[in-house]
């Protein structure tokens, strides 16, 4: 299909095809097909996106699994700012915002999750259409305060595992430290036992012998007695002009959004911060000194603190922001993370892989090395990923990142997108790590927000939190 730039526009759907594709009629008489509709969507009015020649697509995609809540004037008459609202937040708006859709009212709710129960606080209305009243709301009874004053709002704390996934089955590594030797457990097993060495000992290294090794590593019992904390940043865009001069003034909202986060890692004295790209932003003027030396300023304090920051390319950062990163990692005050695991705590292995294009995806060589099986294994990504992303043109798709990874994670942590949420595939959950500085979105919906992992044992959560700016 050729793209017709995404247009929008409302339409009543006219009639079925005698294939059972909705068929919308335009003012100026031209018709569309919006794909497979049940007869009682005929005559209702609808937003659709244009797709290619005589081709488009519900906007609203639960008109296909016959779910129709209509607008009703009793609705109309009683909804108003500061009404709470309960509800399950089922989609997303073309923008991206999460909806909540109940009794023909369709409120947007940044910062919370799909199927996520919620009660809404109504903020404002912003107008209505033949089908719908249209309001944004927030979350209510979520808040919980921050001694440094830096933490707003608990959008959403998820339970992404009740235990540590492990397998018998996949890729496990020689448990002899120097030794590169990789394979199934059992293939694994029986090359300690074939080498014959005084290292590729079963009774030095700790087990009985090659069965316990692969009872160990198949189990699922593993009690991790420990906890690890983990706060993610993405998309800080420091060095970006957000005026229409094209100049850095020296209060932006990127620094302060960067500075918050940096607050907060410190206050919650977590044991290290990942950065899912755009730290940098190099709108071709370069980065000034005074980004650089305030965002050194930050990671000196990190680093005082014995707090690691590790982190990814983003698309943004370009020539002079990877320069700027390159001495800050000089200076030991970053780390480029890659396919080798860094293991943070004692219950979490990190991954990264720099901002990729799409013509380069299948070209560049990536291949993770196996983390030790008692920790959860993160992989860092700042792509457009299909089709989690909204955009035309995204570098890769859900399946290709499952493929890059392998068996080595448990979660893919991303940024380039600037919006929140998790989006679960049939293996993996995707964390979207949102932005420190929500200007750069140029969308007032998007609050500026971090992430934080929490190992506990053998769980793992996933808490976001807004920034008070």
């Amino acid at each position: 299909m050729s793209n017709s730039g995404g247009r929008t526009f409302w339409a009543t759907i006219d009639r079925l095809s005698n294939k059972g594709n909705g068929v919308v009629e335009k003012d100026d008489g031209t018709h569309y097909i919006v794909g497979p509709v049940r007869q009682e969507a005929v005559g209702k009015t609808v937003e659709v996106r244009m797709i290619g020649q005589n081709e488009a697509e519900l906007v609203d995609s639960d008109l296909r699994k016959d779910v129709y809540a209509e607008r009703t004037d009793s609705t109309a008459q009683t909804l108003s700012v500061g009404d709470i609202v309960s509800g399950r937040i089922r989609k997303r708006s073309v923008e991206g915002i999460p909806l909540l859709e109940k009794d023909g009212i369709r409120i947007e709710v940044p910062g919370v999750e799909l199927n996520e129960e919620v009660q809404i606080k109504i903020e404002g209305i912003s107008g209505s259409n033949p089908q719908w009243v249209t309001a944004t709301g927030t979350p209510v009874d979520q808040g919980i305060a921050s001694d440094a004053g830096r933490e707003g709002l608990v959008i959403a704390d998820v339970e992404l595992y009740d235990e540590l996934p492990t397998s018998s089955s996949g890729t496990v590594a020689c448990p002899v430290s120097d030794c590169k030797y990789t394979g199934e457990p059992a293939s694994v097993a029986g090359h300690v036992s074939g080498k014959r060495d005084s290292q590729h000992d079963w009774s030095q290294l700790g087990y009985a012998g090659a069965s316990a090794y692969k009872g160990k590593i198949s189990t699922t019992s593993q009690n991790l007695q420990s906890e690890t904390s983990l706060l993610h940043v993405s998309d800080a865009h420091l060095g970006a002009s957000l005026t229409d001069t094209g100049t850095y003034p020296s209060d932006s909202r990127c620094l302060t959004g960067f500075r918050c986060a940096i607050d907060i890692a410190i206050g919650r004295e977590v044991d290290a911060v990942l950065n899912t790209g755009d730290l940098f932003h190099n709108d071709r003027r370069g980065i000034p000194r005074t980004v650089r030396d305030a965002a050194q300023n930050q990671l000196i304090r990190l680093a005082e603190r014995d707090i690691p920051f590790y982190s990814i390319d983003g698309d943004h950062e370009r020539d002079a922001g990877r320069k700027a990163f390159k001495q800050l990692e000089r200076d030991g005050l970053v780390t480029q993370i890659n396919e080798t695991p860094q293991l943070v705590g004692h219950g979490l292995a990190l991954y990264g892989r720099d901002f990729t294009p799409a013509t380069e995806w299948e070209s560049t060589k990536w291949a993770p090395t196996p983390p030790p099986s008692d920790r959860f294994g993160i992989v860092a990504i700042h792509q457009s990923v299909k089709p989690i992303s909204n955009s035309d043109w995204p570098e890769c798709s859900v399946d290709d990142v499952l493929t890059m990874v392998g068996s080595h994670a448990h979660v893919i942590a991303a940024g380039h997108l600037h919006r929140t949420g998790i989006d679960w595939n049939e293996r993996l959950p995707f964390v979207l790590g949102g932005t420190t500085e929500p200007q750069r979105a140029h969308q007032a919906s998007i609050k500026p927000v971090v992430g934080l992992f929490t190992q506990d044992g053998n769980s793992l959560r996933y808490r976001r939190i807004q920034l008070m700016l």
